[in-house]
């Protein structure tokens, strides 16, 4: 969606110099080396490194304008620059004036665990009826979702958002900036506990994507989790519940779950259908449901949600399928790691097809005074869910310690620096009919293991995979 330099200063109180320069643009960056031409680029001063440092880079590369506190040192005298006191908080509030103009309806999504396959999911069905665009990727902070807006191709009916937090506060201004007309909380479970402190605070800092719902917007809550109820009863307009439980509006029944697909009924207030995912795991279906439920809040039905599910595949490093050299199937959830989404990864291990089930389990970061017992008490659900463990850093030794504690074999159990040891121990030692699962926290880099195994093991896409 193209804009120019004076709606932009219009919109955030901007200073342009030179005086009444004008230009139409076609995006943003925050990133020179990934400034495009046609682009604002929009100079942010991080911990480590001052985006008006590296203007001349983005001028260089096509940027058009600069959105900054200054005029940088080294750009041409003749470049527009727009001057606000605060970059990221401008950059916000053109992309929230951005989105009223033109005029498209916002599902956002917040939670602990499941956020982007939720968004992934519930845009593929939406997009059986309407014109949709997304979020890309995690692109769901304070800077990420302003871009992802004005980045838009084009102006859609519908966009599904994702909100991600760290602490209390962002998730509030990004729903008060935007205001969804569907908002969701798919689940509230143990994440940033060293800012939050309990799941009390979690749950608050996710349920502030209430603040900005639309009085006349649809809440769609998880119906099996307490805190996400209690939000429910904030939001005076209407809630529609999703669960396991036989009284949810979007609900599952006859599930049977398999080595490469979960088949069940999918039952709504209107209709019941069929649904064949073609990923393992129950996970994968609370994932589903929550989308389902988003979709039809925003008009979407029963019928629709059918005939999206057999094209669904994982986001990237989130449960992708492929195989290595030797045979062994390498199962990809290394994006993140949280103690809930350890316990779905190792159950989703414990259904796929394999002899040899290893579990390559890295830190989880972020879990607060808490975090030892929690590493202790992934390693003890590991028994009898995986026969080899491989444990990834200074965490994953305490993971190690938790498993063997609880009977895991000694003999089975190794410890790591990091990822690349854990490629270099695994490549000898796999074989046909193994199957390797790769979790950890997005800080470890569990997913260069899997790069590692793939790229020098002559490694390819297994079916069940990625298929976007």
């Amino acid at each position: 969606m193209n804009f120019t330099i004076s709606q932009v200063a219009s919109d955030v109180a901007a200073s342009v110099t030179p005086p009444g320069a004008e230009a139409v643009l076609s995006g943003v960056a925050v990133d020179s080396r990934r400034a495009r031409p046609g682009d604002l680029f929009v100079a942010l001063a991080g911990d480590r490194a001052d985006g008006h440092d590296f203007a001349s880079g983005a001028a260089a590369a096509g940027a058009r304008a600069l959105l900054g506190r200054r005029r940088p040192v080294g750009v041409p005298a003749d470049f527009p620059v727009l001057e606000v006191a605060d970059p990221a908080d401008a950059l916000l509030r053109f992309a929230a004036a951005m989105k009223r103009r033109a005029g498209f309806r916002l599902a956002a999504v917040a939670g602990s665990v499941g956020k982007t396959t939720t968004k992934e999911f519930a845009a593929a069905i939406l997009s059986r009826r309407f014109a949709v665009e997304k979020t890309p990727g995690n692109q769901n902070s304070a800077v990420g979702f302003p871009m992802s807006v004005v980045n838009l191709p084009r102006t859609p009916e519908w966009m599904v958002g994702e909100m991600g937090m760290s602490t209390l506060g962002e998730v509030s201004r990004l729903s008060r900036a935007f205001e969804p007309d569907v908002a969701t909380v798919v689940r509230i479970a143990v994440e940033h506990l060293e800012f939050l402190g309990s799941l009390d605070a979690v749950a608050q800092a996710n349920g502030e994507i209430l603040e900005g719902l639309k009085p006349d917007g649809v809440f769609v809550a998880n119906g099996e989790d307490s805190r996400i109820a209690a939000l429910a009863k904030r939001h005076p307009g209407k809630t529609l519940w999703f669960g396991f439980n036989p009284g949810a509006d979007v609900t599952a029944e006859d599930v049977q779950p398999g080595q490469s697909e979960t088949r069940f009924r999918l039952k709504t207030s209107s209709a019941a259908v069929e649904i064949t995912l073609p990923l393992p795991g129950l996970h994968q279906v609370d994932n589903f449901l929550a989308a389902s439920a988003v979709a039809i809040a925003a008009g979407a039905t029963a019928e629709d949600c059918a005939s999206a599910a057999p094209a669904l595949g994982p986001a990237p490093h989130r449960g992708e399928l492929s195989r290595h050299v030797s045979g062994a199937i390498l199962y990809d959830d290394a994006y993140n790691a949280s103690p809930p989404s350890m316990r779905a990864a190792l159950d989703t291990l414990k259904l796929l097809s394999g002899r040899r089930k290893i579990a390559v389990l890295g830190d989880m970061l972020e879990l607060g005074p808490e975090d030892r017992w929690w590493h202790r008490e992934t390693g003890r659900y590991a028994v009898g869910r995986a026969d080899r463990l491989v444990c990834v850093g200074p965490r994953g030794r305490v993971i190690a310690e938790g498993a063997m504690a609880a009977g895991f074999p000694p003999s089975e159990v190794e410890s790591v620096e990091n990822p690349e040891e854990a490629a270099s121990l695994l490549g000898p030692l796999l074989a046909e009919g193994d199957t390797v699962l790769f979790k950890a926290s997005r800080g470890v880099g569990l997913d260069r293991a899997v790069a590692l195994l793939t790229e020098t093991g002559g490694g390819r896409r297994e079916a069940g995979g990625d298929k976007r």
